[in-house]
């Protein structure tokens, strides 16, 4: 209520409101993983009584910063001791915190940041800078709002709490139903329908759940058994459950967390900005898992489902039209200028109103307070790692350590941009095995970020290439978390789903480097422009799919799907003179594939 409020009417000052926040989310991480017990709401233990000394110590920060802050902001270079010892307090916790929610890796993470700034004296190269001391680096993690109450927590406070109360409240009036019917009804009956449809509601339940495990446990729970049933093997029902849910971070209007935080590095952007420049290469990715669906369909001879089986379209609308207008209404308040923070608060407000009106969306009492239970306990997680993030970024402020890495990847990749790009994506696929999404961004935009744009890609396209590949870490092994959910469901081993999911997925992999070289994609420059790069990358896209599949109207040999191959990378890569090439190529291809499927039918 707090963060509504807040949203609807406006903050406190700065330091006060991101200090309750954390103070807040702490609280409740120590409540909803408490020590020595696997929820709150389990018999009390010995253990309980450090959860209430640790919620004590919170509680006790929290007034004593509480009590003069302009005082406390004006000593933030040279602390007292109370200060010292109360930062010193609330940084211990937030890893406390972290390693309840997150994970003890990301616990590693700022510690080793916070001992660089310490001991940066003590290390080689490009490590070595002038040390901070202890109190001078408490006092600016926990005091200056360039340190743990830095941009980070300012998003997480302002936007994130209230967007995924929002995807809770949506869900629990029945969204992920409306979605899943809606999908089935629009592609269900197509050759491979079942998997198709899949792939089109976890997507779009994505954008609303915050979490992507959570996503193909919740979906694919029912969708991969669909999937089998309909002819599809286990593992390659997995991988589209697994690229499909894990797409959601990047489907506008809500994306993942991290997305919030990318107009903070983008000077002058705002979240409207990145939300249409994310809109092209979200299309283009689901259609490449369409593609790969299609083509996987065609070569093991699938069909849909027939229609007698599936929801009707127009009976989902008619029941779920309260949905359609509270997810309607977000896209139109962001695209109409409203900050996220008003526009999620409104919104929140609105879906709460319209889907009083039909039984199948009305929220009791209950209900609702369910729904933004289960919205606070998927911000737990995401709040903890923004403070740890900020404790990142503090560290490197104070010593330097972002400049001269930045300068590094410079000099190590000599000036090329490609080099650069995949020294970048593997840094954050390698990063994401242990590290949320919004960590990998964070980092990965204060130390690789700078370097990339000033070897000539445009800031937006690098910062959304760091996210994009944040995301994908998820579903590349060797720690592919979201996929080895699916496997589970699936009940395929788990490193060959991975493998599968790369496959399904590959031209996820190529998408950030498509609009890295075509920055058309994320709707820059003259309307042709974008209409000409979106329609050949998209046939590309398809090519690529094809090939990795072998099928195109017919199974391929090793030649065709070689050449097929090609032609994929000419489109995906435009000049005229590639595309000229790729349409003669793809027109002689397809009338040879014409010609012996008419051959056949002679025959």
């Amino acid at each position: 209520m707090y963060h509504l409020l807040g949203g609807l009417f406006g903050t406190a000052e700065a330091f006060r409101h991101r200090t309750v926040h954390i103070t807040m989310f702490l609280v409740l991480a120590f409540l909803f993983y408490p020590l020595g017990r696997s929820g709150w709401h389990e018999k009390l233990r010995w253990t309980s009584v450090i959860d209430f000394v640790l919620i004590s110590c919170a509680v006790g920060v929290l007034v004593y910063r509480m009590q003069d802050v302009d005082a406390l902001a004006s000593r933030s270079s040279f602390p007292s001791r109370g200060d010292v010892v109360s930062g010193t307090v609330l940084i211990l916790l937030v890893l406390e915190g972290v390693r309840r929610t997150v994970g003890f890796a990301l616990v590693i993470l700022p510690a080793l940041f916070m001992f660089h700034a310490l001991y940066s004296d003590h290390f080689p190269s490009i490590f070595l800078a002038a040390p901070t001391r202890f109190s001078s680096l408490v006092g600016y993690l926990t005091v200056d709002l360039d340190g743990m109450l830095g941009v980070p927590i300012a998003v997480s406070s302002s936007f994130i709490v209230i967007f995924m109360m929002y995807g809770a409240v949506l869900v629990r009036s029945g969204a992920g139903t409306f979605f899943t019917d809606l999908a089935y009804a629009a592609t269900g009956w197509m050759s491979g329908g079942a998997a198709k449809a899949a792939a089109l509601a976890s997507g779009l339940y994505g954008t609303l759940s915050g979490s992507t495990t959570a996503n193909v446990v919740t979906t694919g729970s029912f969708t991969i058994p669909l999937m089998k049933s309909s002819g599809f093997n286990p593992r390659f029902a997995a991988a589209v459950e697994a690229m499909a849910s894990n797409g959601g971070q990047i489907v506008p209007p809500v994306m993942g967390a991290a997305a919030f935080i990318i107009p903070m590095y983008i000077p002058g952007a705002s979240y409207r900005d990145v939300v249409l420049a994310a809109a092209i290469p979200a299309l283009l990715y689901y259609i490449s898992i369409l593609a790969m669906i299609h083509f996987q369909a065609r070569r093991a001879g699938l069909t849909g489902v027939p229609r007698k089986d599936l929801p009707s379209a127009w009976i989902t609308l008619r029941e779920g039209w309260p949905i359609l207008i509270a997810f309607g209404a977000i896209v139109g308040f962001l695209l109409f200028g409203f900050t996220p923070m008003i526009a999620g608060a409104t919104a929140l407000v609105l879906t709460v109103i319209v889907t009083l009106f039909r039984a199948e969306t009305r929220l009791s009492p209950q209900d609702f307070c369910a729904a933004l239970e289960t919205g606070i306990r998927a911000t737990i997680p995401i709040v903890m790692a923004c403070a740890a993030a900020g404790i990142i970024i503090g560290s490197m402020d104070l010593s330097g350590l972002a400049g001269r890495v930045s300068g590094a990847v410079t000099v190590l990749a000599d000036g090329n941009l490609a080099l650069a790009l995949a020294i970048t994506a593997i840094v954050c696929v390698i990063l994401g095995m242990g590290m949320t999404t919004t960590i990998v961004y964070i980092t990965l935009a204060a130390l690789v970020a700078p370097s990339i744009t000033e070897m000539g890609a445009p800031i937006m396209a690098a910062n959304l290439f760091i996210f994009y590949f944040g995301c994908l870490s998820g579903v590349t092994p060797p720690v592919a978390l979201t996929t080895y959910a699916a496997a589970g469901i699936a009940g395929s081993n788990p490193w060959s789903t991975g493998i599968e999911a790369v496959k399904v997925g590959i031209a996820s992999f190529m998408i950030p480097f498509m609009f890295i070289y075509t920055p058309s994609l994320l709707l820059e420059g003259a309307w042709y422009r974008i209409l000409i790069d979106s329609v050949t990358a998209g046939v590309g896209i398809i090519c690529l799919a094809a090939a990795v599949q072998g099928f195109f109207r017919r199974i391929l040999s090793g030649w065709e799907r070689g050449l097929l191959g090609t032609v994929a990378l000419l489109f995906i890569v435009p000049t005229w003179q590639s595309m000229l090439v790729a349409v003669v190529v793809l027109s002689g291809l397809w009338f040879r594939v014409r010609k012996d499927k008419v051959g056949q039918a002679d025959a």
